[in-house]
């Protein structure tokens, strides 16, 4: 069935499949637990030879999605995987029980995106984050413009009120941006109330 979902995916019109390393590598069962109450089963994809399902659907592979910790924890393997696949990027989706409104752990996650980033740019590969709605909760006391100070308020100049500015706002401030880049989700900001539209021109090329 997988053989044949990713033969449809090749018919559709669809070029290329994002891989997920929770559903391409064997995952002890509090990760499958985890990802099933997340509303994403993996069930038994991690036993599938994905290599040659991949090759044979003619898909190609632009980025695999691993958790940072894996990154930092099995670095070999993430490079191995990335360079079997044929791809030249990975993609950190997010922070599991993080406290985005945390500059403390902001600061403490920016060294670490920067510090894996550098290290896979060494292999020839580029480190890009995806974000979901979290990213766009405002950080306490970070960015605080006074609104008497205002120019403008209009949603077309920040990505949420200009009070206080969000965890997204920090990511894109405090990572190198010769070694990590973005994933953006727009789904994801538009749920959380941000603007789109402002942040892609923001993020530019």
């Amino acid at each position: 069935q997988a053989g044949e979902t990713l033969h449809s995916i090749r018919e559709a019109g669809y070029d290329g499949i994002e891989l997920d390393g929770f559903m391409i590598r064997r995952m002890p069962p509090t990760v499958r637990l985890l990802t099933k109450f997340a509303g994403m089963p993996v069930g038994k994809s991690g036993s599938l030879d994905w290599l040659p399902m991949i090759r044979e659907s003619g898909l190609e592979v632009p980025s695999i999605h691993e958790d940072l910790g894996t990154i930092e924890n099995n670095f070999s393997s993430v490079v191995k995987e990335a360079k079997d696949f044929c791809t030249d990027t990975v993609v950190i989706t997010g922070m599991y029980r993080f406290d985005y409104s945390s500059m403390e752990e902001l600061t403490s996650l920016c060294n670490r995106l920067n510090e894996s980033g550098k290290k896979l740019a060494g292999e020839g590969l580029a480190l890009l984050y995806h974000n979901h709605n979290a990213e766009f909760r405002k950080v306490p006391g970070y960015g605080n413009i006074p609104l008497e100070k205002q120019e403008c308020t209009s949603a077309e100049h920040s990505l949420l009120p200009w009070d206080e500015k969000t965890a997204y706002d920090f990511l894109l401030e405090q990572t190198d941006p010769r070694y990590v880049n973005f994933e953006f989700d727009s789904y994801w900001a538009a749920e959380a109330g941000a603007d789109p539209l402002f942040i892609m021109k923001k993020l530019g090329n």
